[in-house]
């Protein structure tokens, strides 16, 4: 498992005619890429000497961190490590988990804020897991750094062209889910790890409701419109932080294409411009087709099995108005004809499964604000 310590055994030389004498054991710990493959199996003994590689493995690092201090009735719970009393990181509700965490004895709780400015400026302070090993079951630091980098980092490297605001949203919304609480605990952490790992390596993560932001976003409501027959949904500012509602996309981080898109007013090109942003944030987007009413895209991320269904809007005003004849399925608008055969069945599809995500998205210009790009869940169905 991704941010457990493993160990396996490292056969030495044994000389031909001492085979009933004792086998010494060497430990180091198993590379990320080893970890994510799973324990190799026991090898058999054998009278060779071991290639030169394995005889040069060194073993793990060491944890020099001064973390110890002496237990007492008031202070919280703590394991010992080589006759040393280290703090372990917990919380109110903490779930169990086989992985612990230890910590700086004058460390508070781990909330999103503390964290990430422990991991911007001093990493070496943030917490080191800690395992049972077998076959006593004593307790082994892991002296490797759980994280490389602040929490907003790792969001960044996958979705580069959101904006500040919408980082930092992603970024604690995914601690947040992830632990089950505004603080952090050993489940949570190592969950996030796995799930920095699964993007680092392109492959499926173990949880996929917390890898994409997509998934993440709150429900907008809608709402009655002016006229008896119209909705509206009323869209937060983007500057609004400690929530995550909204996605927003920074035009000044992809200036060519906006530049562009302000041009035009084609619907095509419209959805071309969605579908190439959608691209370069990892997402996989069926081939939009030429209709020019009614613009949307059917697409999907690798990683987990969700369809989403994004109709596009351009406002500029702090709401969405969706009067009846812009709503496809009040106008009689076949869905094949809106977004192709291909994309359509698929639509339905994912619809029976209860595997669809309703989206809206596009841009949003406003007075006093930064342009941006935004994509919302309303859960609206087309269908």
């Amino acid at each position: 498992m991704e941010g457990s310590l493993l160990w396996r055994r490292v056969p030495q030389p044994i000389e031909p005619g001492s085979s009933d004498s004792p086998q010494t054991i060497t430990l180091h710990s198993l590379s990320d890429d080893e970890l994510s493959e799973g324990p190799a199996p026991k090898r058999q003994r054998t009278t060779s000497p071991p290639p030169q590689s394995e005889a040069a493995v060194q073993g793990p690092a060491v944890f020099k961190r001064d973390w110890a201090f002496k237990p007492t009735l008031t202070l919280p719970h703590f394991i010992t490590v080589n006759d040393v009393h280290y703090k372990v990181m917990s919380r109110m509700e903490a779930r169990d988990y086989p992985i612990l965490y230890i910590q700086p004895p004058t460390h508070p709780a781990y909330d999103f804020d503390v964290l990430e400015a422990i991991l911007r400026h001093t990493p070496d302070e943030q917490p080191r897991a800690v395992i049972r090993v077998p076959p006593d079951n004593h307790w082994e630091i892991d002296a490797r750094l759980p994280f490389e980098k602040p929490l907003t980092a790792y969001v960044r490297d996958v979705f580069p062209e959101v904006t500040t605001v919408t980082l930092e949203n992603i970024a604690r919304k995914q601690f947040e889910l992830a632990n089950s609480s505004t603080y952090a605990d050993a489940a949570g952490l190592t969950a996030l790890r796995q799930i920095f790992h699964s993007w680092k390596q392109a492959t499926p993560s173990p949880h996929p409701q917390w890898s994409d932001p997509l998934l993440m976003l709150s429900v907008l409501p809608t709402s009655s419109g002016i006229t008896s027959t119209s909705r509206a949904i009323e869209l937060p500012f983007p500057s609004t932080t400690g929530t995550l509602n909204r996605l927003d996309f920074d035009p000044m981080r992809f200036r060519r294409q906006w530049d562009y898109f302000l041009s035009t007013y084609s619907t095509v090109d419209f959805k071309r411009f969605m579908a190439d942003l959608l691209s370069r944030h990892g997402y996989t987007v069926m081939e939009p087709n030429n209709f020019n009413s009614f613009p949307a895209l059917v697409f999907r991320r690798t990683g987990h099995d969700y369809l989403f269904f994004m109709s596009l809007h351009r406002t500029r005003i702090p709401k969405l108005s969706l009067p009846t004849h812009t709503n496809p399925n009040t106008t009689g608008m076949n869905l094949e004809t809106q977004v192709g055969d291909a994309a359509a069945q698929a639509v339905k599809d994912a619809h029976a499964a209860n595997k669809i995500i309703w989206l809206k998205g596009g841009s949003q210009i406003l007075p006093g604000h930064a342009d941006t790009v935004f994509i919302i869940r309303d859960d609206n169905a087309r269908l």
